[in-house]
C-alpha cells in the first residue's frame, strides 16, 4: 500500500434492481452539490420513498444554472437554453407547472464585416449525415443514451482525428461555433470526439425529436432557469444552503459527512460535484484520486453587462473568436434576450484578467459600446477525460465505481455537461440502484412507464 492511501474493507454496496415487484426498507441519502444533477437525483430518491439531504456550498440552489435580475427582467448565467431533445427536462417542467418561452434565434456574427448569418447546415445536405448514421448505428448507438460511459471508447479520439478519418469535416463547420461558443472547448487535438458527438445529438438536429410543451424549437423557463431549481428545491424535505462540507467518512455501514454546521450520517452518498472538488474532503480510494487526477475543465466566464449599438434578438456566435484556442481571453458569444434592452449576457474563455480586459474592445470591435459590467462569474466548466484517458478506460473505471463504498457519482463528468444530460443520469442512475421503499412501488412503475413510452 502506498503512503497515505485509507486502508479500510472493501464492500461492494451496489443495491440491487428492482425485480419482481420486490420492495425494499427506506434509506436515507446525502446529496453533495444542489445543481442539475444533484436536486434531480434528490428528488428521484424521495418520490421513491427514501429520506435525503442536499448539501450546498453556495447561499443558493441551482448550480451552473444561476439566473439574476437587471431591471426586472431575468438573465441567465449558465445553463438555460432546451432543444427538442429535452424530454426529462421538460417532463420536470410539466410536473412542476412552470412556464417557458420560446429562446432567441441563433446566429453566426462576422466580427470584421459586422454581418451575421444562419448557422451553416452543410453536414445534413452533402452526403456526410448518410454516413455518420451509418457510423453511429454501427460503432455508437447508444449515444443518445443517457451517459458516455457506453460510447467513450469508439469516440476516444481526438476530434479532428476523427472527423478527419471517416471524411466528416463538414460536421464541424454546422456545429463547431455552436459547441465553442457554449463553453465545451476548442475543436483541436485537445477535445476527444465523444463530447462533440454527443452536444450534436442533442442539438436536435440529427436526430428527430417530438414538438415540447407546445414549442417546435428551442424553449428555454420564463423568469429565469433558476426558477426550476428553486421550484424542485422547495419540494424536498431537506436542502441546506451556505454549508461547508469538512469532511466525508466512509464506513461498512454507510457514510458520516461532517460540515460546518455539524455531522450528516446517512445510508449512502451521491457525489454531484466533480471528484477533482471534493477530493481535498473525501476519504479518497486509489481509484478515486488516479480518476480526480486525470479530470479537466474550461476555464468559461459569464459577464452580465449592459452595451449599447450591438446586433439585437438573438444568441449571437462570435466567428472569428470561436475558430482556435488562441483567442481565448476574447469574447466568443453574446444572448441580447429583451427588445428594447441593451442588456447582454456575454461568454468567453481564459483567465479573468484578460476577459475584463479585452471585452470592451470586443464590443467596440463590433461597433457598440460597453456601458456598464453589473456581474462577471467564472465557472470550471465541462468537467471531462481526455482522449488517451477515455481510450484507456476512465469513464468506464468511474461507473464501475457507483454503488462502492455506499457512494454513487452524477453530474457532468460522468453524463455531459448539459441539463437535459445531467437530468436523465442522474434519474436513471436512482431507479437502478435505489428500489422503490415500501409504499412506493406504484408511484415507481408510473414513472419508469412515463419515461420509456
Amino acid at each position: 500500500m502506498s503512503t497515505g492511501e485509507i486502508s479500510r474493507p472493501h464492500t461492494d454496496n451496489r443495491q440491487p434492481a428492482l425485480s419482481g415487484g420486490r420492495l425494499r426498507s427506506e434509506r436515507r441519502a446525502v446529496v453533495i452539490g444542489a445543481g442539475p444533477s444533484g436536486l434531480a437525483a434528490a428528488r428521484e430518491l424521495e418520490r421513491s420513498g427514501h429520506r435525503v439531504t442536499v448539501l450546498e456550498e453556495q447561499k443558493t440552489v441551482a448550480g451552473k444554472c444561476q439566473s439574476v435580475h437587471v431591471d426586472g427582467r431575468a438573465h441567465d448565467l449558465g445553463g438555460h437554453i432546451c432543444t427538442n431533445q429535452y424530454e426529462r427536462t421538460a417532463q420536470l417542467l410539466t410536473e412542476l407547472d412552470m412556464e417557458t418561452e420560446r429562446t432567441t434565434r441563433y446566429r453566426v456574427l462576422d466580427v470584421e464585416r459586422r454581418t451575421a448569418a444562419r448557422q451553416t447546415m452543410s453536414f445534413l445536405r452533402d452526403g456526410a449525415f448518410r454516413r455518420y448514421r451509418a457510423l453511429r448505428e454501427r460503432e455508437f448507438p447508444r449515444i443518445a443514451e443517457p451517459g458516455l460511459a457506453h460510447s467513450a471508447r469508439a469516440l476516444a479520439a481526438p476530434v479532428t482525428q476523427w472527423l478527419a478519418e471517416h471524411g466528416l469535416e463538414s460536421m464541424a463547420e454546422s456545429f463547431g461555433t455552436g459547441y465553442t461558443a457554449a463553453g465545451y472547448g476548442y475543436l483541436d487535438e485537445q477535445v476527444p470526439a465523444l463530447y462533440f458527438v454527443k452536444y450534436a445529438e442533442m442539438t436536435g438536429l440529427l436526430s428527430p425529436g417530438p414538438e415540447l410543451l407546445g414549442h417546435g424549437g428551442a424553449f428555454t423557463v420564463t423568469g429565469g432557469f433558476a426558477t426550476l431549481w428553486q421550484r424542485v428545491a422547495e419540494e424536498l424535505k431537506d436542502v441546506r444552503c451556505a454549508v461547508r462540507v469538512v469532511s466525508v467518512e466512509r464506513h461498512e455501514g454507510g457514510v458520516r459527512v461532517h460540515t460546518d454546521s455539524g455531522p450528516v450520517e446517512a445510508d449512502d452518498l451521491v457525489l454531484a460535484v466533480p471528484l477533482d472538488r471534493i477530493l481535498p474532503v473525501l476519504d479518497a480510494t486509489a481509484q478515486e484520486r488516479d480518476l480526480a487526477a486525470r479530470i479537466v475543465s474550461n476555464a468559461y466566464h459569464t459577464t452580465l453587462a449592459t452595451a449599447s449599438g450591438l446586433p439585437e434578438n438573438a444568441f449571437y456566435f462570435l466567428d472569428r473568436h470561436t475558430a482556435t484556442r488562441e483567442a481565448a481571453g476574447h469574447c466568443v458569444s453574446y444572448h441580447h434576450r429583451y427588445p428594447g434592452s441593451d442588456v447582454r449576457t456575454f461568454y468567453s474563455y481564459g483567465g479573468s484578467e484578460d476577459v475584463s480586459a479585452l471585452l470592451e474592445a470586443d464590443v467596440a470591435a463590433l461597433g457598440g459600446r460597453l456601458e456598464k459590467v453589473h456581474l462577471h462569474r467564472q465557472w470550471a466548466f465541462m468537467p471531462h477525460f481526455r482522449s488517451e484517458d477515455l481510450a484507456d478506460g476512465a469513464l468506464d473505471r468511474l461507473d464501475a465505481l457507483q454503488g462502492r463504498d455506499h457512494t454513487y457519482y452524477v453530474g457532468g463528468l460522468p453524463a455531459f455537461e448539459l441539463i437535459e444530460c445531467t437530468i436523465a443520469h442522474a434519474q436513471d442512475l436512482v431507479r437502478r440502484h435505489f428500489p422503490p421503499a415500501d409504499g412506493t412501488l406504484a408511484l415507481h412503475e408510473r414513472t419508469e412507464k412515463e419515461t420509456t413510452s
